[in-house]
């Protein structure tokens, strides 16, 4: 009875480990995306901006490719915000026209940023690099066409700072849960084992009286003579079954 014991703590601590895991595994990855989400909105505030002084531009009828204070408002719109790193606006085969770094203008942007842009259901669009993440804005004129594409480059380390301290704050969280449950379910398992193996001690003692009970008194011939006999037959295989699964645990344990 003490290896059933055993066995059975045993696969508790791993079943609440392994519930544990999971549930710090997801809970940190959930609260990395919604930093990540909270971050590109702040980005998206400055994009707004800028499309807006786009929009205002090709409303009086300016083109698209001679707005000249357009660098000007970029390098405006970077200094509001330390987190953005630069701005680039380019057009539909990924060519730069504008950008806050001259030495970007007429360079390709990567096919990663286009692609994006593409797929996008909605005038926003977004990638994430190694050391620097993307929010975007498809550029439109009064007739709904994209004329353009906005980039806002922002730094990583934002999101990785605040998912690094969540991160930690997750795992601590987990080691005490995981050591409250190691304390709790032995001591219920222990009781609620001691009751399966005193109803089965009791089980056992029932089977062995009618087992070893005399017959001697019941008259000959009498009708129960063969339900009697089913019975015993019964409890003795019932009994050997029993006896077989304890010598097996025994030696297993």
């Amino acid at each position: 009875m003490g290896t059933i014991r055993v066995r059975f703590i045993i696969v508790a601590l791993v079943v609440s480990f392994f519930a544990v895991g999971m549930a710090a595994f997801l809970n940190y990855f959930k609260y990395k995306s919604t930093i990540s989400s909270i971050v590109r909105s702040r980005v998206l505030v400055i994009g707004r901006n800028i499309e807006n002084s786009v929009q205002a531009s090709l409303s009086v009828g300016m083109q698209f490719m001679e707005i000249g204070t357009m660098n000007a408002l970029l390098a405006r719109e970077r200094a509001a915000d330390r987190l953005i790193q630069g701005i680039d606006v380019f057009d539909h085969t990924g060519q730069v026209i504008y950008s806050t770094e001259r030495a970007r203008v007429g360079e390709k942007v990567p096919n990663v940023w286009t692609d994006a842009a593409a797929r996008s259901k909605t005038t926003e669009w977004g990638t994430e690099g190694a050391d620097e993440y993307v929010a975007g804005i498809s550029l439109k004129n009064n007739f709904d066409l994209t004329v353009g594409y906005l980039a806002l480059r922002y730094s990583s380390e934002e999101v990785e700072r605040a998912a690094k301290a969540a991160g930690r704050e997750i795992l601590l969280a987990s080691i005490f849960s995981f050591l409250g449950i190691a304390l709790v379910a032995p001591l219920a398992l222990i009781v609620v084992i001691r009751r399966f193996e005193r109803d089965l001690r009791a089980l056992e003692a029932a089977a062995s009286r009618l087992e070893d009970r005399n017959d001697a008194s019941l008259p000959a011939g009498s009708a129960f003579d063969t339900a009697i006999g089913n019975l015993r037959s019964s409890l003795r295989d019932a009994n050997s079954s029993l006896d077989d699964l304890r010598a097996r645990l025994d030696t297993a344990g």
